[in-house]
């Protein structure tokens, strides 16, 4: 495949799409739209890669396309506050040097990653629904349902076509906190035509439909109830409906709950201060829950993935600083396993059942719930939209023809890109050159 022509870049209409992170692989998402040599991206996302000897390497998309080729862009878009969409802005933000459109629960947790002492380009707090003017993109969030709140698709209109970035989504009717998915909206924009979907293919080989965050509450509160001693639940710090769920569930077993480790505080604080997490009592101090007996202490830790320096790593060798596990104490992960951890987690779950601690995972009971959309969630959210085309994104070379495979059954038709692919969104989506493309590990 070619490089890419200067006027394909900078002065033909297109428009253009260009994966330069998230396109087959889980993480690093950042994706660009360009037409008549503007461009804007979507997410600015890390990835984490498993070493061999333990512990995750945190790599941020590379930017060698952009500065080869002379593109700048007029924005960055946020489609919601997860890492792999948001982790990556701190360390490209000042060489990309453009204003940041996100809502505001995803500006609080970007603007919490920033260095106060340097001057940052603007971050602008979207309104859902309300359509945004850049350039020649007109820009609107389209609230949907996620593991975290203030998720969002985003229509854009560019050179008379109508593109839709599914960013990464659910259908459920429970989600517990957040707002519901903009069924409706959905509707009317399919009523007046959509050429392409840029979507989310981390569950496209799935059959069925999501499960609802209530149901995972309902089986979380089960699970808790037959244990008789210390319960640690172990989930993704950004779940604030799992984190919702375990204080109702405190409460109704009659236990007292904290939280471990720095992201789950970070997080419940966001969650706080925008009105999303309520409780009663809520989440007490750790130094606090200690002291109570082992049968009313319930703890929410971070270290779902087997990460080596997070709260449950710490538990399960005897070293954190607030808590030391006994025999008869059960850990529950209410979580996916993310490929590639699956050795770390191994070993945390094997030396916790040397201990005499019980382990319960979502193969055993009803406990966790994807973030993102089975076939049956596809198949809705695709015949809501009528679009012509998919490029299936934000998934292993797997998940993207699973996504294409399953997308063609329902009349669509598109292809799969790979990271550094222009394609061309004028007609048919069509690979006309290749650029530059790459991971920039992070020391931390």
């Amino acid at each position: 495949m070619p490089a890419p022509r200067f006027e394909q870049l900078h002065s033909q209409t297109g428009p253009f799409f260009l994966a330069l992170g998230g396109a087959g692989m889980f993480g690093a998402n950042f994706y660009l739209f360009g037409s008549a040599g503007q461009w804007i991206a979507v997410d600015c996302g890390f990835a984490l890669q498993s070493r061999e000897a333990g512990g995750n390497q945190v790599s941020v998309p590379s930017l060698a396309a952009l500065e080869r080729h002379d593109i700048t862009l007029s924005a960055l878009l946020i489609t919601h506050g997860h890492e792999d969409h948001i982790g990556a802005i701190p360390h490209l933000w000042q060489a990309l040097k453009c204003p940041i459109y996100a809502s505001p629960f995803a500006a609080r947790l970007i603007r919490n990653k920033l260095d106060p002492a340097i001057e940052w380009p603007r971050l602008i707090e979207i309104k859902p629904l309300q359509p945004i003017g850049i350039g020649a993109f007109q820009a609107e969030w389209i609230p949907v349902t996620h593991s975290i709140p203030e998720s969002h698709g985003i229509l854009l209109e560019v050179a008379g076509k109508r593109l839709y970035h599914s960013g990464d989504w659910k259908l459920d009717a429970q989600p517990l906190v957040g707002e519901l998915t903009a069924q409706s909206r959905l509707q009317a924009i399919g009523r007046s035509g959509v050429d392409v979907i840029i979507g989310d293919s981390t569950n496209a080989p799935v059959a069925g439909a999501s499960r609802s965050e209530q149901w995972v509450q309902n089986g979380l509160l089960d699970a808790i109830r037959r244990c008789s001693k210390r319960v640690v639940v172990t989930c993704f710090a950004s779940n604030l409906a799992r984190l919702h769920s375990l204080a109702e569930i405190a409460f109704d077993t009659g236990r007292y709950s904290s939280l471990l480790g720095r992201s789950l505080l970070t997080m419940h604080s966001a969650g706080r201060a925008h009105q999303y997490l309520h409780g009663h009592p809520g989440f007490i101090g750790p130094w606090e829950l200690g002291f109570l007996p082992r049968e009313q202490q319930l703890w929410v830790c971070t270290g779902s993935q087997g990460e080596p320096a997070a709260a449950l790593a710490r538990l399960a060798n005897g070293s954190h600083p607030h808590l030391s596990l006994e025999a008869g104490d059960c850990v529950l992960f209410s979580s996916r396993l993310i490929p590639g951890n699956e050795a770390a987690l191994e070993r945390i779950k094997a030396g916790l059942k040397q201990q005499g601690i019980e382990v319960i995972d979502d193969e055993m009971a009803p406990i966790h719930a994807s973030g993102h959309p089975p076939q049956e969630d596809l198949r809705q959210l695709y015949g809501w939209l009528k679009a012509k085309y998919l490029l299936p994104v934000h998934g292993e070379l797997y998940h993207q023809q699973a996504h294409r495979d399953f997308a063609r059954s329902l009349g669509m038709g598109g292809l799969v890109p790979n990271n550094g692919d222009l394609i061309d969104l004028s007609g048919q989506p069509a690979k006309i050159a290749e650029l530059p493309w790459g991971l920039v590990e992070i020391k931390r």
